[in-house]
């Protein structure tokens, strides 16, 4: 009895195994095909969100890269050489002339050049070491003596002052103080700052064209806008004003 039992069992076991190989599989349902599918394709979807992120982030970055080349395009200005070319054009120009009447026509020309030139540099304040080291000026010979002989001649045209004793700083007004009264208070009336006083010009309007003024000149042209009537003073010693509307 017991070997016949576990004869009978052994073949129930064989038969099961096979009933169960032999059963068909069931179809998948749809939604299942299609969850399988999301997760076969899901590193394209995965790598396309990547990528059109990527994109976004680079067109950001390039946005930002071109907007910072335009920023140092507007704070440096491109360069232009004098009408007389450079010193291979015209080396006669690079050298004091011994005439004293052709001494002060070529004192001229370079006077009005630099006028051109910190205008486009926005130069307020010219020094010797600046000068013997910027083109074309660096060409020059005997810089130092250029230097103060077209000094003298910008003097006299009442554009330009020393501002020390050793003449080696010279003050050039490209624009007149009266002219950056009128732009200050256009300034100020276009953006609503009615209130205004020099710190506050020099340190928080950097990207405006008056902030680079000397601290000085600033409060004369404040000075000057309270005497045409386009402000009036909160604090004459610290320089602050109301403006007028």
């Amino acid at each position: 009895m017991g070997v016949r039992e576990r004869k009978r069992e052994k073949e129930k076991t064989k038969e099961s195994a096979e009933t169960i190989e032999q059963e068909p599989k069931e179809p998948k349902s749809t939604f299942e095909n299609s969850k399988t599918e999301e997760v076969a394709h899901s590193p394209d979807v995965v790598l396309e969100i990547t990528e059109s992120i990527g994109i976004v982030e680079s067109g950001n970055h390039e946005e930002a890269t071109e907007e910072s080349i335009a920023e140092v395009v507007m704070t440096e200005p491109e360069f232009v050489m004098p009408s007389w070319g450079d010193i291979e054009e015209t080396e006669w120009m690079y050298g004091i002339p011994t005439r004293e009447d052709d001494k002060g026509l070529w004192a001229g020309e370079w006077a009005d050049y630099i006028l051109e030139w910190a205008e486009r540099r926005k130069v307020h304040v010219l020094s010797v070491a600046t000068f013997i080291s910027e083109p074309p000026f660096k060409d020059l010979r005997n810089k130092v003596d250029s230097f103060k002989a077209i000094s003298e001649v910008l003097i006299e045209k009442e554009v330009a002052e020393w501002i020390d004793k050793k003449k080696r700083q010279l003050r050039v007004y490209w624009r007149p103080l009266e002219d950056w009264a009128d732009i200050l208070y256009q300034w100020a009336l276009k953006t609503g700052k009615l209130r205004l006083d020099v710190k506050s010009i020099v340190i928080q309007e950097v990207e405006e064209d008056f902030a680079s003024l000397p601290e000085k000149d600033i409060h004369i042209v404040l000075a000057l806008m309270v005497k045409k009537g386009q402000a009036s003073w909160i604090d004459e010693k610290k320089g602050a004003i109301l403006i007028s509307t």
